[in-house]
């Protein structure tokens, strides 16, 4: 239940609401602006995630959310980004909420975009089905879109079968580059035994060759961690110095994984999390009780993410990574797990373990002239091909552009930021 009933239309402290129509009734849209509103929001954000049909909303839970604030936006951080939560009320029923938060991106631009952005692997709505509809969120999306002071609106990473890529859809510009998530549909698998016996034999003999080859240098084993278990909080700090290793060694960015905050971001997550509710595990293949390959993922009702993945390059050549994957995904299946996904990111080895994918949409709306130069030739434009290019290119490349981009950012953060702008804005 609401704490206390606003006025519609009203600015209290960090909040305002405005008067949505929806069939005769007017509802009320709120937005939230601090840590303590989106705490005092706890018990109705959950009640919405558990009647929320969508697969794909776990980045959009309490715990994920709240982590986030807590670690990242500290008093110094809020003159550059400030959470804009979202909250649908129809009398004292929630019935949506959409994490949003604005971040300011050089001197004089401000753009909107998901709360947790760029860490979130997913953007959607949290809604209850027999009340929030594609109508509503369109009304919404424009009460939202007139109420000034930004720029633009940035979504990307949003499921073709979200109900937010119905509202967004032909608005604004979308990325050149289209993306997908790989997943593994476990549905269709009621044991480990039927999901080997389905594999291609020559498959079947890799696998079973790839840890033949480990146990033959030590003894291997398998571990799940949970928080608060022994060994949980250590083993997630050798999971990203491990990460971080490889990274280096491939040239690849990874900023959020290089910020110090956050180690204390994920050992903060799953609080208090039921088993299947947000629950965070953290897997290790050992080698003589020695991790050499580990995997960070949360559990959504029946829904894994494998979020951050790593292995020891002493060992590469082993396919440690690949052994681990096995046991995670016999683990899934053994557990209930319906989907195994891996997320986003472009690797071509997820082939060999997935079955489908989610495509993935993403919209770049702008509210100002500033708004629509930022959104056609830098959003849609220029940062797709670039990355693509970068991508493409091998790791020693990789690391000088990398040494070189870091320069420019240091360089334009001490002498402002408006030249940088500028630059992405050209076509």
């Amino acid at each position: 239940m609401r704490e206390h009933e606003q006025a519609t239309g009203t600015v209290t402290g960090g909040r305002w609401t405005v008067p949505v129509e929806r069939n005769g009734r007017v509802l009320e849209l709120e937005c939230r602006e601090s840590l303590d509103d989106l705490e005092a929001l706890k018990e109705e954000w959950q009640a919405l995630e558990r009647r929320c049909p969508e697969t794909f909303t776990y980045f959009q839970s309490f715990d994920w959310c709240r982590t986030w604030c807590r670690t990242f936006l500290s008093e110094e951080e809020s003159a550059r980004a400030r959470p804009k939560i979202y909250v649908l009320w129809d009398g004292a029923d929630c019935i949506m909420i959409w994490p949003l938060m604005t971040r300011r991106i050089g001197a004089s631009l401000t753009v909107l975009m998901p709360l947790t952005a760029p860490m979130n692997q997913y953007a959607t709505v949290l809604y209850d089905p027999g009340a929030f509809d594609v109508a509503l969120g369109g009304a919404v999306f424009e009460k939202i879109r007139n109420r000034g002071g930004r720029d633009a609106i940035c979504v990307d990473h949003v499921p073709q079968s979200a109900l937010l890529a119905r509202i967004i859809e032909g608005e604004g510009r979308s990325s050149a580059v289209s993306q997908q998530s790989s997943i593994f549909d476990l549905t269709g698998f009621p044991d480990w035994e039927s999901h080997h016996r389905s594999l291609p034999k020559k498959q079947r003999l890799q696998r079973n060759s790839r840890r033949n080859r480990l146990e033959k240098l030590g003894v291997v084993d398998y571990r799940i961690l949970v928080p608060g278990s022994e060994g949980y909080a250590e083993n997630i700090e050798r999971c990203l110095a491990m990460k971080q290793d490889w990274l280096k060694g491939t040239g690849r960015r990874g900023r959020n994984v290089f910020d110090p905050r956050f180690t204390a971001f994920l050992h903060g997550l799953g609080e208090g999390a039921d088993e299947d509710e947000g629950r965070v595990f953290l897997h290790a293949l050992t080698l003589d009780g020695v991790p050499i390959a580990m995997e960070l993922g949360m559990r959504f009702r029946q829904h894994y993410y494998c979020f951050l993945g790593a292995i020891d390059l002493t060992y590469q050549k082993h396919s440690p990574g690949k052994v681990q994957m096995e046991n995670a995904q016999r683990w899934a299946i053994e557990t209930g797990i319906r989907r195994f996904d891996f997320l986003n990111d472009p690797s071509t080895y997820k082939s060999s373990w997935t079955n489908t994918a989610e495509p993935l949409a993403a919209s770049y709306i702008p509210f100002t002239s500033l708004g629509y130069l930022y959104c056609r030739h830098w959003k849609a434009g220029l940062r797709p091909r670039l990355r693509a290019l970068y991508d493409g290119i091998g790791p020693a490349w990789r690391n000088r552009v990398r040494v070189t981009i870091d320069a420019l950012q240091q360089f334009f953060g001490r002498n402002g930021s408006t030249v940088s702008l500028m630059l992405c804005c050209v076509p």
